[in-house]
């Protein structure tokens, strides 16, 4: 059950403590999401490099991801098992596991899936689609007491990374 935290029932050491560990989260998830920011942003940038747009012509038998051309016999391409794309070699990647071919593309957004947690999230929604993003405890806890507070709360400055 959430039950309202009220900080001043807290003594002031108490307080002092309890507020470091909040901004120390902060500090953490916005670190994270800049790294997932990173991860986005480069997978898009493979999207944009690699994609095919109406305003070039392209052959017929051509990769869809370098745009090289596909032979008949030999380098003919594969196709992407997520995408649907026909590949060349060199824009595929073998999966072990699944014994299947993935471009580039879906296998660097499988990558990022895999490293941001999004995997969990979109399992999640599958499961439980009416269940909505909620505000942490900690974020209404921070949120509570800077109403509250007639001094405004500035978050330590963390020490530069090396």
């Amino acid at each position: 059950m959430a039950h309202e935290v009220d900080l001043e029932s807290f003594k002031e050491l108490e307080r002092d403590i309890i507020l470091r560990v909040l901004y120390r989260d902060q500090t953490v998830q916005s670190t994270e999401e800049e790294r997932v920011r990173k991860l986005k942003s480069h997978l898009q940038h493979l999207r944009w490099k690699g994609a095919k747009s109406s305003s070039q012509e392209y052959k017929e038998k051509c990769c869809a991801r370098c745009q090289r051309a596909l032979g008949l016999l030999l380098n003919r391409g594969a196709v992407c098992q997520g995408c649907s794309h026909r590949v060349c070699s060199e824009c595929r990647v073998f999966l072990r596991r699944t014994r299947a071919w993935k471009c580039t593309v879906c296998f660097e957004d499988r990558n990022v899936k895999i490293k941001t947690g999004e995997w969990f999230f979109e399992e999640r929604a599958r499961k439980f689609p009416t269940a909505g993003r909620r505000e942490t405890a900690g974020a209404k806890l921070l949120q509570s007491y800077q109403r509250l507070s007639k001094i405004s709360v500035v978050p330590p400055t963390p020490p530069p990374f090396s």
